[in-house]
């Protein structure tokens, strides 16, 4: 039998392992099945939770800075220096915040803390260009909070300064916006608009906290927000994909004439994904959910995208997925495994992932075997 060549390329398991971690996870499972076999391992991730992770894989340092929580708490975070780029990451800055342990309206939430990263990143002498990671943030402000930190001023209508929180969007009459000394690149994790039902708000709004029946009330504010941001502009900036992304965000970057850009892209070219995927015969990744929005961006779909214009075939291992996955299918996904065996509760599951992950690593080892010569 020949000896295959794997390549390990999954996203994090969100709120149970990282990318490495699952990566680590499913070459011990092969291992099993194929201890010959040349296994490859890259973490990957798409511009939200574990982004800096493989940026420090690489030889990024953590410089720590005065940030602030969602809430306007003052908080110690970090930026990631990389050789002469700073990476600012949102889920860092603006950190989501669960369910159970919220304070308050989630309304009331700011990115102020990412814009007090940022801020710091661009006042560093050795940094030529700074990039946010947009994703896995509990933040709803268009962006309100991380401008007026770097600088702009938002005014009510009476001249008065706006507290950039989600809950003042309506109250926004006109704008200053800041100039970036250096250049400024958001990384998406979902290439979402600012509005409409795939928006900011529509979209995310209820996973952080805004009520069923007030997404239509924050919604209007958001739209009477980024009139107010575009002004005389005569540019339409909110069906920008990434536009909507953190909580609109990617907008606040826009505004300021930043760029957006798919995050999985970035960190594809970051650690050279082409040239690993052309020295394989397989592709394995995964994420924790595969669903509507893999197709707009995630690990998965840019794994599936990379590897198809080389021929290789791609295995992915799913906490849960979708029942219609056509599409992946159809742009070359080969074989979708999730990880659960049997009847098991969310959080068994995600307690388990490791283990989990192994034995499905093993299964795949057997799948890959059977194909080999």
């Amino acid at each position: 039998m020949s000896i295959p060549k794997v390549l390990v390329a999954p996203d994090s398991f969100k709120g149970s392992l990282s990318a490495d971690a699952v990566a680590n996870a499913l070459r011990r499972g092969l291992s099993r099945c194929l201890p010959q076999t040349s296994i490859t391992v890259q973490p990957m991730a798409d511009g939200g939770e574990g982004t800096g992770a493989t940026l420090e894989a690489l030889g990024g340092v953590r410089v720590p800075a005065a940030s602030a929580t969602i809430y306007g708490g003052p908080v110690q975070r970090h930026w990631i220096r990389w050789q002469r780029t700073a990476l600012v990451e949102a889920s860092v800055g603006s950190q989501f915040v669960n369910a159970l342990n919220r304070q308050g309206s989630s309304e009331h939430t700011t990115s102020v803390g990412t814009g007090m990263l940022i801020a710091a990143a661009l006042a560093d002498p050795a940094i030529d260009e700074v990039m946010v990671a947009l994703g896995g943030t509990g933040s709803t402000d268009g962006g309100l909070g991380m401008l007026t930190a770097l600088g702009g001023q938002f005014m009510d209508r009476d001249g008065q300064s706006v507290a950039p929180f989600g809950d003042n969007l309506s109250r926004v009459r006109q704008c200053v916006l800041p100039r970036m000394s250096k250049p400024l690149m958001g990384l998406y994790d979902v290439g979402v608009p600012l509005l409409g039902r795939r928006g900011a708000v529509a979209q995310f709004g209820l996973q952080k906290g805004i009520l069923p029946g007030d997404i239509k009330r924050v919604e209007d504010a958001m739209a009477h927000y980024a009139h107010c941001v575009q002004g005389s502009a005569g540019t339409d900036w909110t069906n920008v994909p990434g536009a909507g992304a953190a909580g609109g965000m990617g907008f606040g970057i826009i505004a300021v004439g930043g760029r957006l850009q798919p995050g999985a892209e970035m960190v594809a070219q970051w650690g050279e994904l082409d040239r690993h995927i052309m020295a394989a015969d397989w592709i394995i990744t995964g994420e924790g959910q595969i669903d509507s929005q893999t197709v707009e961006g995630k690990v998965v779909s840019t794994v599936v995208r990379h590897a198809a214009r080389h021929g290789k075939p791609v295995l992915a291992v799913v906490g849960s997925r979708d029942e219609d996955l056509a599409q992946l299918h159809q742009m070359g996904l080969t074989f979708v495994l999730p990880l659960v065996p049997g009847p098991m509760s969310l959080s068994d599951a995600m307690k388990n992932a490791e283990p989990l992950i192994r034995m499905v690593g093993e299964e795949l080892g057997w799948l890959i075997k059977g194909q080999c010569p």
